[in-house]
């Protein structure tokens, strides 16, 4: 008989334990699989929300803390300060610039707290920055009290061109001059509308939420960036679009370390299963190893069949656990955006990853066999004299 069918034999004995300590590895692969997941799949959506599709290269904003300025910039925040329309003259001055896009940005929630709608005063200078705009329907504004709505919002209002809108928190009316196209960003959820409609609304006249801006030339960002800076007033920041994602990011750390911190508590308890399973087998078969040594049976040859049957188990529960975590992934992202509070990326948080879920059976099955390692010294160091004559 092979080490392999007297490893699975010796499994066979007691069923119920051999899959209690499957799952509880299951349970880690799982939860590892699932945490890489959001972790990889939040920094890939907020990457392609703030860096990618924006098409903006630096931002102009009087909030310092990318955070805060994510908050205005990406969410809609009105915040007290804000940066002077006077600036951007002086800012299409710069050769080198080739997009400076002011806007205004806020959002209004409804009474009943169920819905969040986001409007954003621009100007012509977005189809410079935002170059994939395309239109399924009308296009640009025909009047100071025209929207172009994006693509899921005009699913949503069940609007076409030429139709009227009320808004019930400005008391105001607007006629739809256009449907962007699907991008799935931020924009599919988002009302557009004249630079100064958008700022008379809220009171703010010749006030910006933040100028986007868009280089020439990647390369002379840092040169750009620096004699902008020179130029502008003291309180005015300069925020690149990579490092208002890194703050998002780095805001976001906290979450992950709690994240992480489950795994660890997951990986304890799969750690102390299966060498207390492992183990319990060996004291049960201790006569049993001692007649196997007395025919011959090796240190090694011990090492051998506690290390086979504790790598069954590990397949069998990371592979279990791996699989799970893939169908779990886009519903832990779910479940994790109604609790975000620096940044709510419009892409997915988390999708099946097949390299996560490899990645996650790779480590769960390593550290099961490394927890086999003091269970087969155990058996490898009985002395057949001492078992069986105490039997």
């Amino acid at each position: 008989m092979s080490f392999t069918k007297v490893a699975i034999s010796n499994l066979r004995r007691n069923p119920v334990r051999s899959l209690l300590t499957g799952l509880s590895l299951a349970v880690s692969a799982a939860t590892l699989s699932v945490v890489l997941s959001l972790d990889k799949g939040y920094t890939d959506a907020v990457t392609n929300d703030l860096v990618n599709k924006t098409g903006v290269h630096m931002y102009i904003t009087k909030e310092g803390c990318p955070i805060e300025a994510a908050s205005v910039i990406a969410q809609g925040g009105l915040s007290p300060l804000y940066v002077d329309e006077s600036i951007v003259a002086r800012l299409k001055k710069i050769p080198e610039l080739d997009a400076v896009m002011p806007f205004k940005l806020f959002a209004v929630t409804t009474d009943d707290g169920t819905r969040t709608d986001i409007f954003m005063g621009i100007t012509d200078a977005v189809g410079k920055i935002k170059p994939d705009w395309r239109y399924t329907a009308g296009g640009w504004f025909a009047a100071p009290d025209s929207v172009i709505l994006g693509a899921e919002m005009a699913r949503i209002e069940n609007l076409d061109i030429g139709d009227r809108m009320y808004v019930e928190h400005f008391d105001a009316e607007f006629v739809i001059s256009g449907i962007l196209a699907r991008n799935y960003g931020q924009d599919d959820g988002t009302f557009f509308m004249p630079l100064a409609t958008a700022q008379a609304l809220v009171g703010r006249e010749g006030k910006l939420s933040a100028v986007a801006l868009k280089l020439s030339d990647i390369s002379a960002m840092d040169t750009v960036r620096n004699r902008i800076r020179a130029s502008m007033p003291a309180d005015y920041f300069v925020i690149g679009s990579r490092e208002l994602s890194d703050g998002i990011l780095q805001f976001f750390s906290s979450t992950r370390a709690i994240m992480f911190v489950m795994v660890g508590v997951a990986f304890l308890i799969s750690v102390f299963g299966i060498v207390n399973t492992m183990l319990m087998a060996v004291l049960e078969r201790r006569r049993e190893i001692a007649y196997l040594k007395c025919v011959g049976a090796g240190k090694y040859d011990l090492i051998r069949l506690i290390s086979l049957e504790t790598a069954a188990i590990a397949v069998a529960g990371s592979a279990v656990g791996a699989l799970i975590g893939m169908i779990l992934s886009p519903v832990s992202g779910h479940l994790l955006r109604q609790f975000l509070v620096a940044y709510i990326p419009s892409g997915a948080i988390a999708r099946p990853d097949p390299v996560i879920a490899l990645a996650a059976f790779a480590v769960c099955t390593l550290i099961g066999m490394a927890c086999s390692l003091y269970p087969a010294l155990r058996a490898a160091k009985i002395v057949p004299m001492e078992v069986l004559r105490n039997e």
